[in-house]
């Protein structure tokens, strides 16, 4: 590679856009962080990238070049120079504001806490027991003024949905049903649609359950952790009995009517992260999301030596876990590879290999804007998550205006040092706000665990992605291993 004499180094720098370079196993990729597209890089683009980080000096070879100009690292007009910092942060808070004075951004899920009062005793409970430092359970009257509530706020989205939650929800069954109904019913008047989901511990389900169920079309999660000693140590009865034999039978009952449901179990402690997954493909579950346990804000935080304390391994768990879905797409196993993307965060692979994205993610979720959470007596969170921090509450559905939102219409990606400096800002959109706030006290300074796992994790992903080619995929969705993505014209 060629390089410059002293006098014009500073004057002939080299531009490329912002990108991000990694190597696993020996094949090394650039992420463009703008568009997010990765691409597989050969040795000379590897060496070139690698010298031009310490010395911007450095001029490429011709065939670098080229590659360069290929995978969007430089620019094909010599005069045109990529977007400063400042330039990318005046236009992405252009586009957060602008996103924020949309339809989109207007409130269309309510999380309803119908019940917060639980019948098993969850050892990492950030709700204070299922309670939120309240108790009670929703009244079907605050219950309806929810759903009106929604209406009134919602502007023009035409679908709207609610989450049912607690605690556990279906202790308030009756108040769920008679919700439902009058969504239903009050939708249709106002030219609304409503979708229906409900987060559950299986401990309450019976033929009854699953057939209302069904018929309202509901979305289910099911917490559990997976193995018998898992499930019993960190999710026992409330009178202290073990609560597996219990509810393994009607998860199974569930999944038969939902085959789709998602499994959620929490990696606390010591918990062995492939055992935990290897108990609930055997249980049924298609998919699978295994979170690890974070601080609580409502309640003591548990100590950092209770918090999960396997992560480099759930990590190598991951990669191999990733390392043997492509092998199994290699060797033409639809089976196998169906197995192993069961992992929730394994399934991304293919819409990570799809890339590049065409929307830039400004924000973790929906809490705090189109999403938020209504406690027992009305009051308005950000999330279920905030429910009983009084120092987060937004309002109440008795109040006639829409509650200002405060922080939750700020994104780190901007506001936040560290997010701008991300290579996956534009990804991961800053992390769970709660999640931030338990770990560094700020909504919007994002958690270092988080960020740690959130990168091995991606870089995991793409580089499972850069090993399938356009005949691996093809191959996966005949198989109907993963459903073949949409066309971006097709309307």
């Amino acid at each position: 590679m060629a390089q410059l004499a002293p006098e014009l180094m500073e004057k002939n720098k080299l531009e490329l856009a912002p990108y991000h370079r990694f190597t696993v196993e020996g094949r090394t990729y650039a992420v463009t962080i703008d568009r997010f597209r990765c691409t597989r890089l050969d040795d000379r683009t590897a060496a070139f990238l690698a010298a031009w980080e310490s010395d911007p000096g450095v001029r490429p070879e011709d065939d670098v070049r080229s590659v360069l100009l290929k995978i969007g690292l430089l620019a094909a007009d010599p005069g045109k120079t990529c977007p400063d910092e400042a330039s990318r942060l005046e236009r992405d808070c252009r586009a957060a504001g602008k996103w924020l004075g949309t339809d989109a951004a207007r409130t269309d899920t309510l999380c309803l806490m119908v019940a917060q009062e639980c019948n098993m005793a969850c050892v990492y409970c950030y709700g204070s027991a299922g309670t939120y430092g309240g108790g009670g359970l929703m009244t079907e009257e605050t219950a309806r003024r929810s759903v009106d509530w929604l209406i009134r706020h919602s502007g023009g989205n035409q679908k709207l949905a609610l989450s049912f939650f607690g605690g556990e929800p279906l202790l308030n069954l009756p108040v769920i049903r008679s919700t439902v109904a009058y969504a239903q019913e009050t939708g249709e008047k106002n030219g609304k649609t409503f979708m229906f989901s409900m987060t559950t511990n299986a401990s309450l389900v019976d033929a009854a359950i699953i057939d209302f169920l069904r018929t309202n079309r509901f979305t289910l999660i099911i917490s559990f952790d997976g193995t018998p000693a898992a499930q019993n140590e960190h999710r026992p009865l409330k009178d202290g009995r073990s609560s597996h034999a219990a509810v393994a039978p009607r998860i199974k009952e569930l999944l038969a009517a939902f085959p789709d449901a998602c499994g959620r179990a929490t990696l606390y402690g010591a918990t062995d992260p492939a055992e935990v997954l290897a108990a609930m493909k055997e249980i049924g579950f298609r998919s699978c999301h295994l979170v690890a346990a974070s601080g609580c804000l409502l309640t003591d935080a548990p100590s950092e030596k209770a918090l999960f304390q396997r992560e480099e391994e759930r990590a190598a768990d991951f990669r191999r876990g990733a390392a043997a879905f492509v092998a199994a797409v290699k060797r033409r196993d639809p089976a196998e590879a169906a197995q192993l993307i069961k992992d929730r965060e394994l399934s991304r692979i293919i819409s990570v290999a799809n890339g590049p994205f065409q929307v830039r993610r400004l924000f973790f979720c929906g809490a705090g804007r189109n999403y938020l959470a209504v406690d027992v007596d009305g009051s308005l969170y950000p999330c279920h998550r905030f429910v009983g921090m009084r120092e987060y509450r937004l309002g109440n559905i008795s109040e006639a205006e829409d509650p200002p939102r405060g922080v939750f219409h700020q994104t780190p990606v901007s506001e936040n040092g560290e997010c701008r400096q991300c290579w996956l800002r534009y990804m991961c959109g800053g992390g769970c706000a709660y999640g931030n706030i338990a770990s560094t006290g700020r909504p919007l300074r994002p958690d270092p665990a988080f960020c740690r796992q959130y990168g091995q994790t991606m870089e995991a992903l793409l580089d499972a992605a850069g090993q399938l080619t356009a005949e691996d995929r093809e191959f996966l969705y005949e198989n109907n291993v993963v459903a073949r993505p949409s066309c971006p014209l097709d309307f």
